[in-house]
């Protein structure tokens, strides 16, 4: 598996299974949404600062995205733990770095015809809480 792997998944799959760890070391699937920009990935959370998969993230806890479709998440986090996973580390985007225009972009064409959805990832609340994956260190 490789980073490249990972880029592939985040801009071909609509939902993405990020696995994060809680504080007593346990990983848990999330499913969320992913934008990929000139080769570069991304991820908002729609819910803020306060999502616990974002709280994980930020807290610098061991982050991966599974290798595969993530929807399974939405049903499933136990099965979504049981993909093939890489490792990654993030960058915070601040809110006014000149991507997040590109990011709400792909959101709209990526996500076409889920309006409700897509206006929540374009709200301050979200693009304040937007992340590069980078590849881990």
């Amino acid at each position: 598996m490789s980073f490249d792997e990972v880029v592939q998944v985040l801009d071909e799959t609509a939902v993405v299974a990020v696995i994060t760890t809680k504080a007593d070391g346990r990983p848990v699937a999330t499913p969320i949404w992913s934008m990929v920009i000139d080769g570069v990935p991304y991820v908002r959370s729609v819910n803020g600062a306060g999502a616990w998969w974002y709280r994980h993230v930020r807290a610098d806890r061991p982050v991966a995205f599974a290798l595969g479709d993530g929807a399974i998440a939405e049903s499933d986090r136990v099965a979504a733990l049981e993909l093939p996973r890489e490792r990654i580390a993030t960058t915070y985007v601040p809110v006014d770095d000149e991507v997040q225009e590109k990011i709400d972009d792909e959101l709209r064409r990526k996500y076409a015809g889920q309006t409700a959805s897509v206006e929540a990832m374009l709200t301050d609340v979200a693009r304040a809480c937007t992340l590069r994956i980078d590849e881990a260190r």
